[in-house]
């Protein structure tokens, strides 16, 4: 689906929304885009990155965004793709990233408002400020699940920990992922196209990067006290496991003299003290002493600690 709306006098802003076979040839015809970095945009596999075809005279920007509707076993980001030709701009979104088109739509008018617009990076900028801050919700929002989860583990220990943590780490990895494609998207932008904007657009385009850089620090951040929680957590369920099998150990060993003493003296074997009127208490004395015994020479090796 194909929607347009002015920008000014000479750009327009097309929304692409899963276009169609008709509506990709209308692209190409109508719109400056060429095929191969068509391809690119409306693939929702590819990575944040900056795509240039100088002889057409068009700049590809694809970047992630957080998406905050998504699945508990989904990835947490998904591209959107910003293509900028000599007089428009066109922005490719799907099913999971069409909540970006409000917001550019939203910018769009707060930006006619105040005063018009002259230049297509004008309304860019905000829009990736805007979505790059996008991140920094979730980050806190991990982070308190994290410091929750963490106390929780101060009481006691379960499987329903290993999940959230696992479900933590893994969103992480995805968040990590993308905030990192997206400042080198936008480093290289700045690097190709530093001199040809304007002293604004470029303090604009450094304010775009100190908000993906802080996002990512801050997802940096989280992920390693995260992992270090989890290696914790580890070595305590690691610990508690290693306590269990000793004090098993133990309680074999002490349980198993009775049944040594009964074997023995439960044999076709003449031994001491078996056909006595008391032989039984006989043995109960026996296995008693040894039982003892056992316990502490166990406790002096400190097998218990």
């Amino acid at each position: 689906m194909l929607s347009t709306e002015e920008i000014n006098d000479r750009s327009k802003w097309i929304s692409v929304f899963e276009p169609l076979p008709r509506e990709r040839e209308d692209l190409i015809k109508k719109y400056e885009v060429t095929k191969e970095l068509l391809d690119y945009a409306i693939d929702p596999y590819e990575k944040a990155r900056v795509e240039v075809d100088p002889d057409a005279g068009v700049t590809l920007l694809i970047f992630d965004v957080y998406v905050p509707t998504h699945a508990v076993t989904a990835p947490q980001t998904a591209p959107i793709s910003i293509m900028l030709t000599t007089n428009n701009i066109i922005t490719f979104t799907n099913a999971k990233t069409n909540f970006v088109n409000g917001i550019i739509a939203n910018q769009l008018r707060i930006l006619k408002r105040r005063a018009p617009i002259t230049d297509k990076l004008n309304l860019v900028f905000p829009i990736l400020y805007r979505l790059s801050t996008n991140y920094f919700r979730p980050l806190r929002r991990i982070d308190q699940q994290r410091q929750q989860i963490q106390r929780n583990l101060q009481r006691r220990t379960g499987r329903k920990a290993i999940n959230e943590f696992m479900e933590i780490e893994t969103g992480l990895v995805y968040i990590l992922t993308s905030l990192k494609g997206n400042v080198s998207l936008l480093a290289e932008f700045k690097r190709r196209y530093a001199d040809k904007m304007s002293t604004r657009q470029n303090n604009d385009l450094d304010d775009v990067i100190v908000e993906a850089q802080q996002g990512l620090e801050m997802a940096q951040m989280t992920s390693d006290v995260s992992e270090r929680v989890s290696n914790a957590y580890s070595k305590v369920i690691d610990s508690d496991l290693n306590q269990t099998m000793k004090s098993l150990t133990i309680y074999s060993i002490v349980l198993s003299v009775p049944t040594i003493v009964s074997g023995f003296y439960g044999e076709n074997v003449k031994l001491p003290l078996a056909n006595g009127q008391y032989s039984w208490v006989f043995t109960i004395v026996i296995t008693l002493v040894l039982m003892v015994t056992s316990v502490i020479f166990m406790i002096t090796r400190h097998w218990w600690k």
